[in-house]
């Protein structure tokens, strides 16, 4: 197949997925000199005609849209027994192959939600519904700065709800997707995105497509689909009868105006639900705006000056070293609790003996608690340091002073080490941001201009 000519103009070059109803290969388009992306029938399937039906219906469906977050349709050909469409080739990776590297921040969940709810309510304007949301029918396009726009795929089981388009159009496109997507009884989907309408095989609309993209947002918030069962049938049970748990459970840094947006996302009854795309995307944009990312300063989907990672480490290193520095200073408190009664017995009049048990009762917990974002790698790790960095600031500095209680034993070593004390507290800061930056971490804050 590699290296072959479809259509007298097409040459394949290489394989870039398949599935059940469709081939995907990267090819060179000889007369236009341009990467494109033809999706066919398998040649497995190729006399299925019912497949071609099918893929006739996607060309059809993604063709009538025109927007930026919708993979665009350059044509569909049918040459000989073969059939295919040919799509614009999109660079970049699915949103699964990005939810199984890492969780995404509140800002990347919120950026890329506007920006599918956006492409959901151009196809919903012309009266399709996709039907099958999920990460595999997303991808990501390579930025300058990491990722860049979304671009919904595979409109294989795309259905059309009239009376968007014109009468005309309406009646020939209802027509010809007729059999093919919305058989009497027929579940359609992949079932861990399906809404409890799908599953039950009641009628779809919008509303339907929302469900999915809540999910997909959960997912993306979490790391975690919370109806997967252990075999389809569970799975199918979870979606009929529970709720998602709180996002609190999984992401303990999630604000709850994006749980609450979420959870409206997926109810069973579509009443409950958004009920447009353009509501759904109004209220992301708000949450967005209070959380103090400006919507006209798009944080992902065009290119933004961002600060460059401070140390030229890994993400791990960067880690290890800001735990590092935080036993060490678990450790000094400790020593210090210890070395109480002989401090208080020196009776200086710098600093009240007090403040060092101030210092260790308070830092312990704080540093504990900085720990433990860390181990456990918080998606907000980076935003919740620079929102408890000011506070941990004043600790540090007065606990930077806490030496000079020594100063009649110690001499002018009492100044180095107020010194070094007073410094730890923005090298750490360094070492988060160069564990969260835009390349290599997660973390919302850091993606902004403002350094984390």
């Amino acid at each position: 197949m590699l290296g072959e000519l479809k259509a007298e103009r097409y040459e394949i070059e290489k394989e870039l997925g398949r599935g059940g109803m469709g081939l995907v290969y990267r090819a060179r388009d000889r007369r236009l000199r341009r990467t494109v992306a033809l999706k066919m029938v398998p040649p497995e399937v190729h006399h299925d005609s019912d497949l071609h039906r099918r893929l006739a219906q996607e060309a059809r469906a993604a063709s009538a849209i025109s927007h930026p977050a919708i993979a665009a349709v350059y044509d569909f050909v049918e040459h000989g027994e073969e059939s295919f469409i040919v799509y614009e080739h999109v660079e970049g990776v699915t949103l699964r192959g990005r939810l199984n590297q890492h969780r995404f921040t509140t800002e990347e969940v919120l950026e890329i939600g506007m920006q599918l709810a956006d492409a959901l309510s151009a196809a919903h304007d012309r009266g399709i519904v996709h039907r099958d949301l999920k990460p595999e029918n997303i991808m990501l396009t390579a930025g300058p700065e990491g990722p860049g726009r979304v671009k919904i795929l595979d409109f294989g089981l795309a259905k059309l709800r009239p009376p968007i388009r014109s009468r005309e159009e309406t009646r020939t496109l209802a027509e010809e997707t007729a059999g093919v997507s919305s058989a009497a009884g027929l579940v359609v989907g992949t079932v861990n995105y399906m809404s409890p309408e799908q599953l039950t095989a009641e009628p779809v609309d919008a509303r339907t497509d929302l469900y999915a993209l809540g999910l997909v947002l959960y997912e993306m918030a979490t790391g975690w689909n919370p109806f997967v069962g252990s075999a389809p049938t569970s799975t199918i049970a979870n979606i009929l009868t529970r709720d998602p748990p709180p996002l609190a459970d999984r992401n303990p840094v999630a604000p709850p105006e994006l749980d609450r947006i979420l959870r409206k996302c997926l109810r069973k009854r579509k009443e409950e639900r958004f009920q447009s795309a353009r509501e759904l995307r109004v209220d992301l944009s708000n949450l967005r705006s209070d959380l103090g990312h400006p919507t006209g300063r798009p944080a992902i989907s065009e290119a933004v000056t961002l600060p460059a990672t401070p140390l030229p480490i890994s993400r791990g290193v960067a880690r290890a070293l800001f735990l590092f520095i935080q036993m060490g200073y678990l450790v000094m408190y400790a020593i210090a609790l210890y070395l109480l009664p002989a401090i208080q017995r020196l009776q200086s009049p710098l600093v009240p003996p007090l403040l060092v048990l101030l210092c260790a009762l308070c830092g312990a917990a704080a540093r504990i608690y900085l720990i433990s974002a860390v181990v456990f790698d918080y998606p907000d790790s980076g935003r919740l340091f620079r929102r408890m960095f000011p506070g941990i600031l004043l600790l540090d500095m007065a606990w930077a002073a806490s030496p000079l209680l020594l100063v009649h034993r110690l001499g002018a070593l009492t100044l180095l080490c107020v010194a070094g004390l007073a410094f730890l507290p923005f090298s750490q800061r360094t070492v988060l941001f160069s564990a969260y930056a835009p390349g290599s971490g997660r973390t919302s804050g850091a993606r902004s201009t403002s350094s984390a």
